[in-house]
């Protein structure tokens, strides 16, 4: 009998041991099978938003183009049988530059005054005749709307024949002479481009705020990597309408003297200056995330970050205003924003 309980005892005992040690084994594969995610605190640098002052002087970048700049084309179809001009020609304001063949227009020219002389003489006959009673007034009313008609048909062809000789609609250089002498030209042919450099301008695009701070016939300083000294300037037109990218379109004009001239094309530099001071939430400029087409950070609070839309004012090379989207005394990430992402935890070092 005691064998037998013996004999049960150790049965049961290694029942509880297959058990326990199945047990263990399935616990280690569910672990395997699914293991715990740590997420791993990243160390980040950050910034107390706070309250800072900002000059409004900014600077904007643009290129310069003429003050003047035309395409001289034919208003007439005709042969070029002169051509005064060669690319580089400095010509003056209503100076001949090319003559088409004008010897139609002359034969018709010729034609209408030799009808308008015999109309004249129809008139006169015919007043005399009616005196005489040889005529009737409604014959000499007749001749004179054929004198006024001939006249009309005169003035036309004189049109005509002035328009075969192309002049200078302004004074300045000849560029780009697209055609040569004894070709034909219809109306609308590019004889030639027409360049003035005696003054130029640049055109800027002001974001939403700087279009506010600048007003037109302000004084601006023109700088560029071709200029030994600055150049002043003046804002001459303001858009009052925004583009597709919400930016306005200004409008800045310089004398481009014989001593230092430049041209037209050249990268330059237009610096608003302006002694106002204005105050405003501060953020340093390496806490925008790049790649963004709109202005965002990452905001640290309670060991996370969170990616917040901000708006912008002034910026500067090494600071940005904050508009909207941000209050003082928060932390933005300025370092280490490439490893995060929404709810990355954090440890943050100031």
């Amino acid at each position: 009998m005691k064998k037998k309980i013996i004999s049960i005892s150790i049965s049961l005992v290694l029942v509880i041991f297959i058990g326990v040690v199945l047990a263990n084994n399935k616990a280690k594969i569910d672990k395997a099978a699914h293991p715990v995610k740590q997420t791993p605190v990243i160390p980040v640098k950050v910034y107390q938003v706070k309250e800072d002052s900002f000059n409004t002087s900014f600077t904007i970048n643009g290129s310069t183009v003429p003050a003047k700049e035309v395409k001289i084309a034919s208003e007439v179809q005709g042969k070029l049988v002169g051509l005064y001009i060669d690319n580089g020609d400095f010509v003056r304001a209503g100076q001949s530059i090319a003559m088409l063949d004008a010897s139609v227009y002359q034969v018709q020219l010729a034609s209408i005054e030799a009808s308008i002389a015999k109309a004249r003489l129809d008139l006169a006959r015919y007043n005399n005749l009616i005196e005489l009673g040889g005529a009737t007034p409604m014959q000499a009313e007749s001749a004179q709307l054929q004198i006024h008609s001939l006249v009309a048909e005169k003035k036309q062809v004189l049109e005509q024949i002035s328009h075969m000789q192309i002049r200078a609609p302004f004074s300045g250089k000849i560029e780009n002479v697209g055609v040569e002498l004894g070709s034909f030209v219809s109306y609308g042919t590019v004889l030639s481009q027409l360049i003035d450099n005696s003054s130029l301008k640049i055109n800027v695009y002001f974001s939403e705020q700087e279009a506010f701070k600048a007003k037109t016939g302000q004084s601006v300083t023109i700088t560029s990597a071709v200029l030994q000294e600055p150049k002043v300037g003046k804002i001459t037109m303001i858009s009052d309408k925004a583009d597709a990218s919400g930016k306005f379109l200004a409008e800045i004009t310089f004398l481009n003297d014989a001593k230092e001239k430049l041209k037209a094309g050249i990268l330059a530099d237009v610096h608003f200056s302006s002694d106002a001071i204005q105050t405003g939430l501060s953020i340093p400029t390496s806490a925008l995330l790049a790649n963004d087409k709109e202005a965002k950070v990452f905001v640290a609070s309670g060991g996370k970050v969170e990616e917040r839309s901000i708006r912008t004012g002034i910026v500067t090379a090494n600071k940005v205003e904050v508009l909207e989207g941000l209050q003082a005394g928060e932390q933005v990430v300025i370092s280490g924003q490439m490893n995060l992402e929404k709810g990355s935890r954090v440890s943050a070092n100031k």
